[in-house]
């Protein structure tokens, strides 16, 4: 009996402490899982001072080279091609004639119709005489001048018809691509070759609404690239689209005489803006969440702000601010993304 109590006595003591050592260790857990307040712990960043600066005249915008206009080879009449006389790399100039039509059969019909035409010449004649001689009534000499100009109509059909067998080159260029050969059958319409025109060559651009109230309609600009580095060509503004797409960019189309150039290059389109010598400007990488949610971090004393502000267009690795910022003001370049309003700062590299 007594040795059941002894064994009891030291059951709950074992229980008591393994109770004990558990709530210390949980204790422990607790106080290493809470958070530990970090307010006053200052966070490095570096700053940048808001000023004026100056900017450029010039903004050059990306661009690939493509040729400005493409031409469809068709026949106009159906029929068998009876020549083609086009290979893929040949130039041809507007109006040159590469092909025909066979108008064998149109070709009878021509002479059929001549001849109808004698006999009906003929017939008219010998009327006319029978009735200068009241040998025929007056109206004779009517069916048979009906049907003289109906035959001569109708030649007058085969040779228009035999002139549209004719097929020309719809413009200047390139033979880019040839689909039919000499004996085979063309259907009126269908492509038979394609002619590229590359005497002038076209760059479209996206010019943002900052900056598209600056150009207009026959306004020059400058292509350059990197396959002729020294190599500056003259491009003139042809269009400029009435309406922006979502993002506030205007479609501009700039047209360039082929100074050697092929399409499908690319290339960079600089234009001339008149804008002010100096405008207020900071870093891009000073954008908390980039251009379409613009704010900065501001530095105030040893915290900081948040502070909206209005962008205008891009300057190199800067950015214009419209409003929301004034000279002097110091906006967070580095750090951003360990800061919240109530962060320390403390600045390890002002620029």
């Amino acid at each position: 009996m007594k040795n059941k109590i002894i064994i009891g006595i030291i059951v709950a003591l074992l229980i008591g402490g393994m109770i004990y050592k558990l709530a210390a260790n949980k204790k422990t857990i607790d106080k290493n899982a809470s958070p530990i307040d970090r307010s006053n712990v200052p966070v490095s960043v570096s700053t940048f001072e808001v000023n004026y600066f100056t900017v450029s005249t010039d903004y050059a915008l990306p661009a690939v080279l493509d040729n400005n206009n493409t031409g469809i080879i068709t026949a106009t009449q159906p029929g068998k091609l009876a020549t083609f006389n086009i290979e893929i790399g040949q130039h041809v100039t507007k109006g040159q004639l590469i092909g025909k039509i066979d108008s064998k059969q149109r070709e009878i019909g021509i002479k059929s119709s001549d001849a109808t035409i004698k006999k009906l010449e003929d017939d008219i004649k010998r009327t006319q005489d029978l009735i200068a001689g009241d040998a025929a009534p007056a109206n004779a000499i009517n069916d048979l001048n009906y049907n003289l100009e109906t035959v001569k109509i109708q030649k007058e059909n085969y040779l228009q018809q035999i002139a549209d067998n004719n097929i020309y080159a719809p413009i200047s260029g390139v033979i880019v691509q040839k689909n039919t050969n000499a004996g085979e059958f063309a259907n009126s319409g269908t492509p038979l070759a394609t002619i590229m025109d590359v005497s002038i060559l076209k760059a479209i651009v996206y010019v943002s609404e900052n900056n598209v109230y600056d150009l207009h309609v026959g306004q020059s600009a400058q292509v350059t690239s990197d396959i002729f580095p020294d190599k500056i060509t003259k491009g003139i503004i042809k269009y400029i689209a009435p309406k922006g797409d979502e993002n506030h960019n205007y479609k501009v189309e700039v047209h360039i005489p082929n100074s050697g150039y092929k399409a499908g290059t690319y290339v960079q389109v600089k234009f001339s803006f008149k804008k002010p010598a100096d405008a207020l400007q900071i870093p891009k990488m000073a954008l908390v969440e980039g251009v379409k949610n613009p704010y900065v971090y501001v530095v105030n004393g040893n915290s900081i702000a948040i502070r909206k502000i209005v962008l205008g267009e891009e300057v190199g690795q800067n950015i214009i601010v419209r409003s929301g910022l004034t000279p002097g003001d110091k906006v967070v370049t580095t750090g951003q993304i360990n800061l919240t309003e109530k962060s320390k700062i403390q600045i390890i590299n002002e620029k």
